[in-house]
């Protein structure tokens, strides 16, 4: 654990924008090649990012907005996010912004037609190309991209909009939206390495202790199994652990799960319990290997898994210490019942590593005690 600084800007602002943008070069250099082109060639392009919530959007086409253009083109950019905002709202927005940038004098006003005719003439006139982005699309907000877009083919500006994948299923069945937008950018959820880097990049950017790699492992491995690869499940999990780090406090399992007990809702039910009881009515070598694998994960704390071979080790010992027959079979069919119950899982990085959500002392506790009374009644 080494000390270090960290901002936690990177965790509590949702405009934050990484230095570096992980494992999207391949839609953002479809994204920049056309920029370029309409550019380069003096037209108005007009693109639609979509994805499922939570994997990336905003920080996607702000990075293309604050990184790339400014180094790439010479344009004014101006980026509204529209979410719980009524149309007035993101046409005040645009007037305001777009005057910013080029410098203009603003007369204040209230009306929509007047707002709109302020900002079509001063985005008209600018003596460069603007490009716009609107974040957060839905079915409100829709019409105010499709009129932005129409202008821009008008004014030789470009535009991007950002939306949620049911939003745009939902909008682009509309004529007038179909007309509004030349391409798209689809955003696919990040596979469980890349997400790995992702969280690792931002520990890096903001905590002020370092985190284990296996600490950020754990927090991984528990978002892809329960709220699929999306950075935003990571974060939301870090900036409940970046108070404690920031305090000097050593973050274990136990910290994890409690940072995402909000998607982990079913790990943490109390049906684990009865799913135990109903183990426990035939099933003695599956209650020792759960008590095995909970019985050491209690006794090291700051170990996150436990791993194939030594539960092995551990069961043979307690099948010589109870006189029971050792079977390695035995042992492997156990752990595929708790796991497909649910009560012990894999890491998505190796099926060698195991790991658990109840807090493994009540699973050593319950799975010893029943089977110290499914011993008894046999």
């Amino acid at each position: 654990m080494r000390k270090k600084i960290g901002s936690p800007r990177g965790l509590f602002d949702p405009y934050y924008v990484p230095d570096l943008l992980l494992h999207r070069d391949r839609e953002m250099h479809s994204l920049t090649g056309v920029y370029k082109d309409s550019y380069e060639s003096e037209y108005g392009v007009n693109c639609l990012v979509h994805g499922i919530t939570g994997v990336g959007m905003t920080v996607f086409s702000r990075y293309f907005l604050t990184k790339l253009v400014p180094q790439q083109f010479d344009a004014f950019t101006v980026y509204v996010d529209a979410r719980s905002k009524d149309v007035l709202e993101i046409v005040s927005e645009l007037n305001d912004k777009i005057h910013q940038e080029t410098k203009k004098p603003i007369t204040v006003a209230f009306d929509l037609d007047v707002l709109w005719m302020q900002f079509k003439r001063t985005a008209t006139s600018a003596s460069k190309k603007t490009i716009f982005v609107i974040d957060n699309i839905d079915e409100r907000n829709e019409e105010v991209y499709a009129k932005l877009a129409r202008l821009s083919k008008e004014i030789k500006a470009s535009t991007i909009g950002v939306l949620n994948s049911h939003d745009y299923r939902l909008l682009t069945k509309a004529p007038a939206t179909q007309m509004a937008y030349d391409f798209e950018v689809p955003l696919d959820t990040y596979t469980q390495a890349q997400l790995y880097e992702i969280v690792r990049m931002r520990v890096e950017d903001t905590f002020p202790m370092s985190l284990t790699d296996e600490i950020v492992r754990y927090i991984t491995d528990i978002v892809c199994e329960f709220d699929a690869s999306k950075p935003k499940t990571s974060i939301e999990a870090l900036k409940a652990l970046w108070p404690l780090s920031s305090q000097g406090q050593e973050i274990d399992s136990e910290a994890v799960r409690a940072a995402t007990s909000k998607i982990t809702v079913v790990g943490n039910d109390q049906d684990y319990m009865d799913i135990i009881d109903t183990i426990a009515l035939n099933d003695f070598m599956t209650l020792l290997v759960l008590e095995a694998i909970a019985g050491h994960l209690t006794s090291y704390p700051t170990e996150t898994y436990i791993d194939r071979q030594t539960v092995n080790d551990i069961i043979a010992a307690k099948c010589e210490e109870l006189s029971v027959r050792y079977d390695p079979h035995d042992i492997e069919k156990s752990l595929q019942t708790l796991i497909f119950q649910s009560v012990i899982f894999e890491s998505g990085y190796s099926r060698n590593l195991l790991y658990v959500l109840t807090p493994p002392e009540i699973l050593y506790d319950a799975s010893m005690n029943l089977r110290r009374q499914l011993a008894r009644r046999k």
